[in-house]
């Protein structure tokens, strides 16, 4: 008989530590339930807490200008034929951009089907180096 009365104090007093810590719970976080997962982009590459990412970066379909709208008229002009206007157009585009736009940049006039001459793909990436 005492050890049915041992074991109805035992689980009454279980009852009560386990309510009691709930109700601590709910007024720590405030009353409100916890947050539920969040679903991950499939294309998260796992390096952030939260996967920030330029869907730009992956659609080629959107194209981000850096105020350089007039380097349209060069869409489809081979290396060869471009001038030392047209080099000196995309090279100061180029030298006002910050460091962290080039990279997008030449994504921008790639996909704009600009050809971007060899010297300035190499200021490009010295660019990106040094800065």
């Amino acid at each position: 008989m005492y050890y049915i009365l041992g074991i109805i104090i035992i689980a009454v007093v279980t009852l009560v530590v386990v309510w009691f810590r709930k109700k601590e719970q709910t007024n720590i976080t405030g009353g409100e339930p916890e947050e539920a997962p969040r679903q991950i982009a499939s294309d998260c590459c796992g390096a952030h807490e939260i996967c920030e990412f330029d869907e730009s970066e992956f659609n080629e379909e959107i194209i981000t200008y850096f105020d350089d709208e007039e380097l349209d008229e060069l869409r489809n002009v081979r290396e060869s034929d471009l001038t030392t206007e047209n080099i000196d157009d995309l090279r100061e585009v180029l030298y006002t951009l910050r460091t962290e736009e080039i990279g997008k940049w030449l994504i921008s006039i790639g996909r704009r089907h600009i050809h971007l001459p060899a010297i300035l793909q190499q200021e490009a990436r010295q660019l990106m180096t040094e800065r």
